[in-house]
């Protein structure tokens, strides 16, 4: 689990949620050279312009780490429920194992989009692999928060889901897995939940996250 020590990039990396066009632009570009050319997930060239963008993108708050220079190190989304009947990206895709419950309109968005930029990876200033994650995470994490929004879901693939469980966010299985872009599977993280448990196991972390709310 990342040592909360090792979390204080601050004097290197700036993490804020994004609505300029031009950082909304490098999210995307990021997004584009991630999921297009290094994993091949997505068709480069569908998008033209490099820029991997969809149709949740206008009902997402996206968050993302910058350094000194204005360069992106990673970025997340947190795509909500704008209006009656909309559905988050997951349940166009997954099914969930009897008894798990679908989300409520206003409480609950979908973590997806997670990206770092490949010189990031390691920040030079000091910290691990999941220092950017976590910085990003603890954006969304406190927009969260103000907004009533307890919990997040997520498709992901077993490699991310242990990632995130070694930085303290440990997300509860919901469904089967399915061919997604590779095999992925529903997940579900309940705040009031994680934030227990983390008192418990790791108080430290539950400080970082709570530091800038």
């Amino acid at each position: 689990m990342t040592n909360p020590a090792a979390l204080r990039t601050e004097h290197w990396l700036n993490a804020r949620i994004v609505t300029d066009p031009g950082e909304l632009a490098q999210i995307f570009r990021l997004r584009h050279r991630v999921y297009c050319e290094e994993r091949g997930f997505f068709d480069a060239s569908s998008y033209p312009d490099a820029q991997e963008i969809d149709e949740y993108d206008r009902r997402s708050v996206h968050f993302a780490a910058f350094d000194q220079g204005g360069e992106i190190a990673g970025s997340v989304r947190l795509v909500c429920q704008a209006a009656e009947g909309d559905q988050l990206p997951y349940q166009q895709h997954c099914q969930l194992f009897e008894g798990a419950h679908h989300p409520v309109r206003g409480r609950a968005g979908e973590v997806s989009r997670l990206v770092l930029s490949r010189g990031h990876r390691i920040p030079p200033g000091g910290g691990k692999t999941g220092t950017v994650i976590m910085m990003v995470y603890r954006e969304m994490y406190r927009y969260s928060l103000q907004h009533g929004i307890s919990n997040w879901y997520a498709a992901m693939e077993r490699s991310l889901v242990r990632m995130m469980g070694r930085i303290g966010v440990e997300y509860e299985r919901m469904g089967p897995e399915v061919d997604y872009y590779g095999p992925v599977a529903p997940y579900l993280l309940q705040l009031p939940a994680l934030q227990q448990r983390l008192a418990q196991a790791n108080p430290s972390l539950l400080r970082y996250l709570n530091s800038a709310v």
